[in-house]
C-alpha cells in the first residue's frame, strides 16, 4: 500500500503541486525553509485528517488564501482511490474518499496507517506525560477502533466532570451523588483504555529492544514501564481511587486520577533515560520507539504503514546511519518519506546495493522537482 501522487492547492508555501512517488523510498532533499516538511505534513493529513506540525487547519492554509485541497491516490490491494482533505476558512474541514464524505473522522483512522519520525520526538523523553500517553493512544487507535471509541467517550466525560467540579467551586456546594454519576458512566471506558494501554506495552516491549539492539548493541538494556495510579484494573479499583482523591478534586476543581493521568516510564540499564541519558542516546531511544511503533502497527493492522522521517540522519555517527539505513531497505516494507539537508548525505545512505527502489526529489521555488539518480 502506497501513495501514488500527491496534488496540493494553498498548502503552506506550495500554490499549487503535483508529484508522482515511489512506493518504496522517497528522498526529499532542499535547505531549510524551503517546504520539505511540509510534504510530510501533507501525507499526515491524508491519514490523521490533521497535521503534526499544528492542530490548527487554518495554519496549513497558505498566507494570502482563504482554503487548501490536501488530495492523495492511494493504493493497496483492494484496488485505487482518492482521499482528499478540504479546508475552508468560516465552513471548516471535509474528509473525502472518492469524492464521497465519510460521515465521522473516527471512521477514517485506520485506513492509512501511519508513524511520523520527527526532530522534536525527544518531547516523548523530555516532555509532559501528554506526549507519552498521546503516543500511545495513536498508535493503538489505529489498530483497535474500540478502543478509539472509548479514549473519545473518556475525554468527553472527564471534560464534562471537569466541569461539574469547576461548578461547585463557584456555588461553593459539593454535591458527591452527581459526580457519582459521572463515575459510574467513566469507569467502563477508563477500564478498557489501560487494559488495551498495558496488552500494548507488553507486545510493544520486545519489539522496541529489538531495535536498540540492531541501532546501538545488546549491551545497553531498555526497559519501559507503564505507571498508573490503578492497583488493580477492577471497578471496585476505580471507585476507591477517585474515593483517595475526591478532596483532590474538589479543591482543585478538576479530576486528579484516572487514566488520563497515567504515563510511561523509560529506562536504559536501569536507570531513567530522561535524567541520565546522553542527547546521542535519547535519540536512538526515540528512533526505536517509532520502528517499534511502525512493526507493532503493522502486525496488528496487517497493513504495511506509511513511514515518514523527517531530517533524522543529521548529527547521526556513520555505524548509527549504516544501521538504519539497513533496517529501512531490509525491515521495512512499507513506502517511506525522508527528508534531509544533504542530498550527498541520502545518496550515501541509499547505494546501489540497496533492494529497494529509491527515488529523489529536490525542493526548489516552492515545487518539488524529481532528480535522475547519477
Amino acid at each position: 500500500m502506497h501513495f501514488s501522487n500527491l496534488h496540493l492547492i494553498q498548502f503552506r508555501n506550495y500554490p499549487e503541486l503535483q508529484v508522482s512517488f515511489s512506493p518504496d523510498i522517497n528522498c526529499i532533499t532542499g535547505p531549510n525553509g524551503a517546504g520539505k516538511t511540509n510534504i510530510l505534513d501533507a501525507l499526515h493529513f491524508l491519514s490523521f485528517t490533521k497535521g503534526f506540525r499544528s492542530s490548527q487547519d487554518q495554519q496549513a492554509v497558505q498566507e494570502g488564501g482563504d482554503f487548501f485541497l490536501d488530495q492523495g491516490q492511494w493504493e493497496d490491494e483492494r484496488g485505487t482511490y482518492q482521499v482528499s482533505c478540504n479546508y475552508v476558512k468560516q465552513k471548516g474541514k471535509k474528509i473525502l474518499i472518492n469524492q464521497k464524505p465519510i460521515k465521522r473522522v473516527s471512521e477514517h483512522i485506520g485506513r492509512i496507517p501511519l508513524v511520523a519520525v520527527l526532530p522534536d520526538d525527544t518531547e516523548l523523553i523530555n516532555g509532559p506525560s501528554q506526549s507519552r500517553r498521546r503516543f500511545m493512544d495513536m498508535l493503538i487507535s489505529q489498530y483497535d477502533a474500540a478502543y478509539l471509541q472509548h479514549l473519545m467517550q473518556y475525554d468527553k466525560m472527564i471534560a464534562q466532570r471537569n466541569a461539574l467540579l469547576k461548578h461547585f467551586q463557584e456555588v461553593r456546594a459539593f454535591d458527591l451523588d452527581q459526580l457519582a454519576l459521572w463515575d459510574e458512566q467513566l469507569i467502563p471506558h477508563g477500564m478498557a483504555i489501560l487494559e488495551g494501554r498495558q496488552e500494548f506495552v507488553d507486545r510493544f516491549l520486545e519489539v522496541f529492544a529489538g531495535y536498540v539492539s540492531k541501532i546501538v548493541s545488546d549491551k545497553e538494556v531498555p526497559h519501559i514501564r507503564y505507571r498508573t495510579q490503578l492497583e488493580e484494573n477492577t471497578h471496585e479499583a476505580w471507585l476507591a481511587l477517585w474515593d483517595r482523591q475526591r478532596e483532590k478534586d474538589r479543591v482543585n476543581g478538576y479530576t486528579t486520577a484516572g487514566v488520563h493521568r497515567d504515563d510511561l516510564v523509560f529506562q536504559l540499564d536501569g536507570q531513567s533515560v530522561r535524567n541520565f541519558g546522553s542527547q546521542g542516546q535519547q535519540k536512538t531511544f526515540v528512533l526505536a520507539l517509532k520502528l517499534g511503533q511502525y512493526k507493532l502497527l503493522e502486525s496488528r493492522s496487517k497493513k504495511s504503514p506509511i513511514l515518514l522521517l523527517d531530517d533524522i540522519f543529521d548529527k547521526l555517527d556513520e555505524h548509527r546511519l549504516s544501521k538504519i539505513a539497513e533496517i529501512l531497505d531490509e525491515d521495512i516494507r512499507g513506502q517511506i518519506f525522508i527528508t534531509d539537508t544533504s542530498q550527498n548525505r541520502l545518496r550515501g545512505v541509499f547505494d546501489d546495493e540497496k533492494k529497494r527502489q529509491v527515488r529523489f526529489f529536490e525542493v526548489v521555488d516552492n515545487q518539488l522537482l524529481a532528480l535522475e539518480i547519477e
